[in-house]
């Protein structure tokens, strides 16, 4: 029978249904969203549990999913119970590829849409931590081989034919894709039926306005159909759907990927352009926080800058070792289908960073990388060149060559655009 839990129910829940903690212990619980800094808004119902004796340090992780978006509010959006079964699975069966880099699962209940798994509270979300100006020089690195051998272990380049079409049917996630389908490549549909954002009284409408812009052009939608056609159509590999950096969990040496409940077989490159995305808005964050040092906002910025670039170098060289390790015979001694791939990763990749920007900028859902701007003027030119740049790069992604090319982009619309906004403040 299906239990919805809330805070209080969900530490009677661990004692009569798992062996997690001893029955006389005395635990815990905080609901993680709750916090200014441990969540973007769309947490959703996700406990973090501790035994309250120190000498055992013993703590999990409760998700459980519902039908609707916390943020929302109950009956709204077109959530399935059953995103959590798989999401379950999925960190078990990619666990097996790259353990290191994902939470390891304790218990996992179908009957309540529920999994348990190990509390990476050690580690810190990455976003909140660049928002605070701490870096972690490993990131690219580990970034890369994670998203690369993912990418690469769960591809028919190394399954077998059968195997993959087994794993694409068994991960086909309808009503998650949906959304994603709808909301990264559409404008006039959405996926809560009959919702639109102008109608919210809470909406930011001069950011809804800015996010409107690019619908304007025609040749601009039929280019988000090419893309939306590729993340329809190509069921390459088993990716996390939802890649951002508010779902990595971070620190000096250790990463763990969590939130997986958007998995789907899709196309290679769009964990890469979605989580390319999410950096972006930390490069344009550092211009505008005129608290910090001058100084150490432009060593951030050619940090993150940096991540980005780097990213894309330890995808190619950990995807180019898989393939020479482990490619089936098929694709064994063919290097130049190797660097086909690659290049079509790397530009599908540039399209789907700037699709990433204009769903998340131009819309109503919470970006506390530029919401926390002190200046609300600072506020709407951080959304304004980032929607720039996200027009750019979808309409010029083919002819963006390389890594060094793609920030060589990112910095020189940036400085020209905020010249320009800066002589327009100024009249």
């Amino acid at each position: 029978m299906y239990e919805d839990l809330d805070k209080k129910s969900v530490i009677d829940y661990l004692k009569t249904h798992t062996a997690i903690f001893d029955p006389e212990a005395g635990l815990s619980v905080y609901e993680i969203g709750d916090g200014a800094d441990d969540g973007d808004g769309f947490i959703n119902f996700l406990y973090r549990v501790w035994d309250d004796d120190d000498r055992t340090r013993k703590s999990v992780i409760v998700k459980q999913a519902k039908k609707y978006y916390k943020a929302f509010g109950e009956g709204e959006g077109p959530f399935v119970l059953e995103r959590n079964r798989d999401e379950a699975s999925l960190l078990k069966l990619k666990g097996a590829i790259t353990p290191e880099y994902y939470p390891k699962v304790y218990h996992v209940d179908p009957a309540n849409n529920l999994y348990v798994c190990e509390d990476c509270g050690d580690l810190k979300i990455l976003r909140f931590e660049l928002m605070r100006g701490r870096l972690f020089p490993r990131f690219p690195e580990m970034i890369g081989e994670f998203v690369a051998k993912n990418n690469f272990y769960t591809s028919e380049l190394y399954l077998e034919p059968e195997v993959h079409q087994q794993l694409e049917a068994r991960y086909i996630n309808t009503a998650m894709r949906k959304i994603f389908q709808t909301q990264l490549f559409l404008k006039d549909e959405s996926e809560f039926e009959g919702r639109n954002p102008h109608d919210n009284p809470n909406a930011d409408q001069v950011r809804l306005a800015m996010g409107d812009l690019p619908w304007k052009s025609k040749a601009f939608r039929t280019e988000m159909l090419k893309l939306r056609h590729i993340h329809m159509a190509k069921p390459e590999c088993l990716v996390h759907g939802d890649l951002h950096t508010s779902n990595i969990m971070i620190g000096p040496d250790a990463m763990k990927v969590i939130d997986m409940e958007y998995s789907i077989m899709g196309a290679m490159s769009s964990d890469s352009g979605y989580l390319m995305g999410s950096l972006l808005y930390e490069y344009l964050r550092w211009f505008y926080l005129p608290d910090w040092d001058t100084v150490y906002c432009q060593e951030m910025r050619e940090a993150v800058l940096g991540y980005m670039k780097d990213f894309v170098a330890h995808y190619r060289a950990v995807f180019r070792a898989c393939w020479e390790k482990d490619a089936r015979v098929t694709y064994q001694d063919f290097e130049d289908y190797c660097d086909y791939m690659l290049d079509t990763w790397f530009h599908e990749m540039v399209g789907f960073t700037g699709c990433q920007i204009i769903s998340r900028v131009g819309n109503l859902v919470p970006l506390p990388d530029f919401d926390t701007i002190p200046d609300a003027q600072d506020r709407y030119e951080a959304c304004r060149i980032s929607l720039i740049v996200a027009e750019h790069l979808i309409m010029h992604r083919d002819e963006i060559a390389d890594g060094d090319a793609l920030i060589s982009t990112i910095v020189k619309i940036t400085e020209s655009s905020r010249r320009l906004f800066r002589a327009a403040r100024r009249v």
